[in-house]
């Protein structure tokens, strides 16, 4: 005989050897040799039956093995005994039975039983304390008319055991993994059906590391509540996990749930038919951090995504960027800042990913501690879909800051689309006593995954103070003003450059930076490259701001082939020299000598102990001043002398004095050493 019939015969017999014995004492013994299912079988069963009277009697089922369903392993050599009782109803009951099982996958098995027979189709079977390593469980089975129950109760199975039996749960051979499992798993069905599954399971001391150090967990506890029912297109199921405690790290990420518990819960259905797992509900609450909820549709097939809504809030983002964000940005400009606030997120996916993306922003703010970068008070939202038109996003800012230059209150509006970003209206920055203002602005690639993002802009600025300016930087005092416009700015391939130069009016003359571009400005090694220019500047003015020396006159220069690496200089080629058409009056006092003479020759002209200290200045005809860097080594020089020596400072008149440089070349860190050490005051240089 197979399956079914087999197993509702074989209750027959043992139900009517039961009741064929009511009045006289009897013993009856048959054998079958095998019963099979689908995916189990028992073979070799022998059963054996007395009794003593018509309510007593004993049963003995022998085994030669047990296929259990699903591959989950082999019983052998099992036995079962028990002496039988029949109450006033007549049903048959066994109070304290025996079962023996010499070779399990759990080992060698000695464990009381518990049963009663009702009728064909009214059974029931419980064991208690099964061993399963360390831990026991126990299992009751009901059955009757056309339905059944199965109640399994864990009490501190090891895990690493568990997933031993259940083949659909691969543990990592190679990790180190404990923890044990409590609680209690119970199933129902029909016939051949499964109706219904309820799970109340904890597993604690959860402990894991992997080898390679990127995952591991100490002193874990998960609680998992799971109830799920059979419909007529599938299953509905909600579920709860809980992680109230323990240390998880996962690569950069670590969560003590002590202090940050997670909890995960989850509501819907898995549509067999239409082959989808489908969420109507699901939330992630991680501590008082951040609170994850949504909808979503799956494959069953493959997992792939067919549609999700996500929606995310924080109202402490100083502990989200923390505790989330902070691991994930190390080694980026982001990686080391404070923040706070309130911030909102709404996401939604479809099969060709992300659709529609919205933030909302509450007081949010943040500072780089490295002093690069800040953002005061921001309110607002931002809209962006991949293909319809959104409503125009709005922020206002109560002010920014970039390597500490600060900024007055502006607000901002844009639309975001596709994969652009274009400026509605132009931004105007109140800065150092003037303004900045952002004209245009559009950029490209940086909404769409694989993109190069790259941008254009133009902007302006008028009357911002280079007194505040220098001030706020630590720097000696510049009087005057920046004004200018910044035309064709461009990022693109992670380079920034400024097509139309930025021109500044300081020292009574004019500062012009051309070529100015910056390669990857955002990382920790940007790479500065520009040309600079200056004419007219007044020497009185300048040398004034740096305590350096009185000289007047003006002074022209050339800056080319500027390079700055990490913001350090690596390259240019320096000229300052005075102008061919300058009439104006030419005087240097005694301490600028020294210092020249010390920037040119590594020691001091020591005037003050020759005759000319009576004198505090002198007349001169030029001044010229070279510096070649490259890499590590600086040429330098001025207007060249028949002895080999340069002249940084050409006399004239009575008394005449010359300023003249005999070295050529010279290490630039010593020449950053010589700079250090003129006599300058409220000026530091690095």
């Amino acid at each position: 005989m197979r399956s079914l019939d087999r197993h509702r015969w074989l209750a027959g017999m043992l139900l009517a050897m039961l009741t064929g014995t009511a009045t006289a004492a009897i013993e009856l013994s048959f054998a079958v040799d095998d019963i099979t299912g689908d995916d189990w079988a028992v073979k070799g069963i022998v059963l054996n039956w007395f009794s003593r009277d018509a309510n007593h009697g004993g049963l003995q089922i022998e085994m030669d093995s047990v296929v259990l369903p699903q591959a989950h392993g082999v019983l052998n050599q099992v036995a079962l005994s028990c002496e039988l009782s029949r109450d006033d109803a007549g049903h048959w009951r066994c109070d304290d039975g025996k079962l023996v099982a010499d070779k399990t996958p759990l080992g060698r098995q000695e464990a009381s039983w518990q049963g009663e027979l009702t009728g064909r189709s009214i059974w029931s079977f419980s064991i208690d304390k099964l061993r399963l390593g360390s831990g026991r469980f126990a299992l009751k089975i009901a059955s009757a008319p056309d339905q059944w129950q199965a109640d399994l109760r864990l009490y501190r199975i090891a895990v690493p055991r568990m997933a031993t039996l259940q083949q659909a749960v691969e543990l990592p051979v190679d990790w180190s993994i404990k923890g044990r499992a409590s609680g209690r798993l119970q199933a129902r069905g029909t016939e051949s059906t499964l109706t219904r599954v309820n799970a109340d399971v904890v597993i604690d001391r959860i402990a894991y590391s992997s080898p390679d150090g990127t995952q591991a967990a100490e002193e874990g506890l998960v609680k998992l509540d799971l109830n799920a029912d059979a419909s007529r297109h599938g299953w509905r199921f909600n579920a709860l996990v809980g992680i109230p405690s323990g240390g998880w790290y996962s690569d950069p990420l670590f969560i003590d749930s002590g202090q940050t518990p997670v909890e995960i819960r989850t509501q819907g259905a898995w549509l067999v038919e239409q082959a989808r797992v489908q969420f109507d509900s699901w939330s992630v609450a991680i501590g008082q951090v951040l609170n994850v909820f949504g909808t979503g549709v799956l494959s069953a097939d493959d997992g792939s995504l067919i549609d999700l809504g996500v929606a995310a809030r924080s109202d402490d983002v100083a502990r989200l960027y923390d505790t989330l964000l902070q691991p994930f940005l190390i080694g980026t400009p982001a990686d080391d800042m404070t923040m706070a606030g309130q911030l909102g997120l709404a996401l939604h996916f479809d099969q060709d990913g992300l659709e529609q993306a919205g933030i909302d922003l509450g007081g949010f703010s943040l500072t780089d501690r490295q002093g690069r970068f800040e953002l005061a008070e921001t309110d607002g939202n931002i809209a962006w879909d991949r293909e319809r038109d959104v409503p125009v996003s709005r922020l206002t800012v109560a002010g920014a800051g970039i390597y500490r230059i600060p900024t007055g209150p502006f607000d901002i509006r844009m639309r975001f689309a596709g994969d652009r970003v274009d400026l509605e209206q132009p931004v105007v920055v109140p800065l150092l006593g003037g303004e900045i203002a952002l004209d245009r602005f559009a950029l490209q690639g940086a909404l769409i995954d694989g993109e190069q993002p790259r941008w254009q802009a133009s902007a302006s600025l008028q009357d911002v103070s280079l007194d505040q300016l220098t001030e706020t930087l630590g720097w000696p005092v510049f009087s005057g003003s920046v004004a200018g416009e910044l035309k064709d700015m461009t990022y693109a391939d992670h380079v920034f450059s400024i097509g139309g130069g930025l021109e500044l009016r300081a020292f009574d003359g004019r500062l012009r930076v051309n070529d100015l571009n910056i390669q990857e400005p955002f990382s920790t090694v940007p790479i500065l490259e520009a040309d600079a220019a200056f004419d007219g500047l007044s020497l009185e003015q300048l040398t004034q701001t740096f305590s350096f020396g009185r000289i007047e006159g003006r002074l022209d220069g050339r800056v080319n082939d500027i390079q700055l690496i990490a913001w350090q200089p690596d390259r240019f080629d320096l000229h300052f020299h005075t102008p061919k058409d300058d009439r104006s009056r030419r005087r240097i006092s005694q301490r600028a000598v020294e210092n020249l003479t010390e920037l040119g020759n590594g020691g001091a002209a020591a005037l003050s102990s020759t005759f000319l200290r009576v004198f505090e200045e002198f007349r001169y005809s030029d001044i010229d001043l070279k510096v070649q860097l490259e890499g590590d080594a600086a040429q330098l020089g001025g207007i060249a002398r028949p002895d080999g020596g340069y002249y940084l400072v050409k006399g004239a008149g009575l008394p005449r004095i010359d300023v003249i440089g005999r070295n050529h070349r010279v290490a630039w860190k010593d020449l950053v050493e010589r700079l250090r050490e003129i006599r300058v005051e409220g000026a530091r240089i690095e």
